[in-house]
């Protein structure tokens, strides 16, 4: 599901540097991690705020490049965190979630929670209503965030 000409939040200053391969955390966090791209980064930050509300402390990593993915970024956030969700506005076979699993299989293993299109039809409607229908807006984020906390190693 792509989004592209709805309007968004302005999640960056004019001071922002693009970086291909690099991930830049946009909210610090100790409970766990939310790895987000394009629209859903503005929904995690939405959904860490909410989150927070509750007492868990969600880091929000803003990860613009899938390949390459910023393997060291993850594999830190994983060690600091224990815990992370995938939050992107893509079908959950083979987009950011994928990617961020092989990296963290291959240095720092830990419960992830998936939060994407879940592999059906595409439909017609305005963003936020295809993205509570798709189940990929702020609460279905703070639900995984829930999830992965019951399953994080304590």
């Amino acid at each position: 599901m792509r989004t592209g000409r709805s309007p968004c939040a302005r999640l960056f200053g004019d001071d922002h540097a693009f970086e291909i391969g690099k991930g830049r955390i946009l909210r610090d966090g100790r409970d766990l991690t939310i790895v987000a791209c394009g629209t859903e980064v503005a929904r995690a930050l939405d959904a860490a705020s909410s989150l927070a509300d509750e007492g868990i402390a969600a880091r929000v990593v803003n990860m613009p490049t899938i390949k390459p993915i910023d393997a060291d970024l993850l594999a830190r956030c994983a060690a600091e965190t224990g815990a992370i969700v995938t939050a992107e506005d893509h079908n959950i076979h083979g987009g950011l979630g994928g990617a961020v699993a092989e990296a963290l299989a291959a240095t720092t293993p830990c419960p992830v929670e998936f939060v994407a299109v879940r592999d059906t039809f595409g439909a017609s409607g305005e963003p936020e209503e295809l993205a509570h229908h798709f189940g990929i807006s702020a609460p279905f984020i703070a639900e995984a965030a829930r999830r992965v906390l019951a399953r994080k190693a304590k």
